[in-house]
């Protein structure tokens, strides 16, 4: 069975065209497994900055995660007073 890589509140990159090309960020508002037979598919539902929501396979390369560099850049440092 397909392991769901991400869950809800995940950030992502997705590529709307899902074509593995020029990837935006989003936040991960759905995640299932989608069952076909006996083929299993990881599922996200990605909503993005302009408000839009897409269905996507969860797999490289059209879903990637936010680097962790990335994510540490949006923490403010905590400043001892």
């Amino acid at each position: 069975m397909s392991e769901l890589l991400y869950q809800v509140g995940d950030r992502v990159l997705a590529s709307r065209a899902q074509d593995g090309e020029n990837h935006e960020e989003g936040t991960v508002v759905d995640a299932h497994t989608l069952l076909i037979g006996e083929e299993t598919r990881p599922i996200v539902v990605v909503e993005f900055e302009d408000g839009k929501r897409e269905y996507f396979t969860a797999t490289e390369p059209d879903i990637l995660p936010v680097a962790a560099e990335e994510e540490a850049e949006d923490v403010e440092p905590e400043t001892d007073g």
